[in-house]
């Protein structure tokens, strides 16, 4: 993915995100909402949030009863048109489910952006029952191994930017607090490949993650395996499944080369 332009402030469109900004108050617990709902989450005025919402409606992208508002289906498209315009999520789902055969844990990919990590493949275990996880969800990038291995590829100057301006939380007893030795641990991950956190976000989950490159070699997403912590703790496991991750983002590189 080629670095992003500076943008030119005059040309921004504060309608659209406005726009934008009453779209994301919908979600898990919000699937239908008032007009003053949206209008106080989004924090815009009620007569704005009237013509944003009745302006999604007319595109079919919410619906009312004259009185609430929820999203249709057709929303999907917005996420669908960034999935279809990147090469890789074609093909690399077959690879993910034979891993998750392989390994029974589940996987996902997910991409950098800011100070977070989007999911955008996740290919659950069957004993998982629930999760909040689903594509689209988003975390932390510096307490989840697949924000740290792709903070890794950045440079100096990036990463000093990131740490220095990034909100650090205290998750669990477990999570590293410290920006210089977040930082270190980067560094670390970085130079080995691989990034494994452990119960940093949740008590319950271990997460290990390593790189996909694109064909010029540039860091543009991570896949993980997710397991339990006590697990991860057994003699030879996540050398077993380091090696069993690394060889799927060896063929989703493989097929991003062959790729025309």
């Amino acid at each position: 993915m080629p670095p992003a332009a500076e943008i030119d402030k005059s040309l921004i469109v504060h309608s659209f995100i406005r726009g934008l900004e009453v779209i994301k108050t919908f979600g898990e617990g919000a699937s239908t909402l008032s007009l003053s709902e949206v209008a106080a989450r989004a924090s815009i005025s009620r007569a704005s949030a009237r013509r944003l919402l009745h302006s999604l409606c007319d595109q079919g992208y919410a619906r009312t009863d004259g009185k609430l508002f929820w999203l249709t289906p057709r929303i999907l498209d917005l996420g669908f048109s960034y999935l279809s315009s990147m090469e890789i999520w074609s093909f690399a789902q077959t690879h993910m489910e034979e891993l998750v055969q392989r390994v029974h844990e589940s996987c996902s990919i997910a991409v950098l952006d800011g100070y977070d990590i989007y999911y955008v493949m996740r290919i659950p275990t069957r004993k998982l029952l629930k999760s909040t996880l689903n594509i689209g969800s988003s975390l932390p990038a510096h307490v989840v191994s697949l924000g740290r291995i792709q903070l890794a590829d950045l440079p100096d100057e990036e990463l000093d930017h990131f740490l220095d301006t990034v909100s650090i939380e205290q998750y669990t007893r477990f999570t590293v607090t410290d920006k210089e030795q977040l930082r270190r641990i980067i560094r670390e991950d970085g130079a080995r490949g691989w990034s494994v956190v452990d119960r940093e976000l949740e008590e319950g989950m271990c997460g290990l993650s390593v790189p996909i490159h694109n064909r010029h070699d540039r860091t543009i997403a991570a896949i993980n395996i997710t397991l339990p912590p006590s697990k991860a703790a057994e003699p030879g496991v996540l050398d077993y499944l380091l090696e069993q991750l690394r060889e799927t983002a060896s063929q989703i590189h493989q097929e991003l080369i062959r790729q025309p």
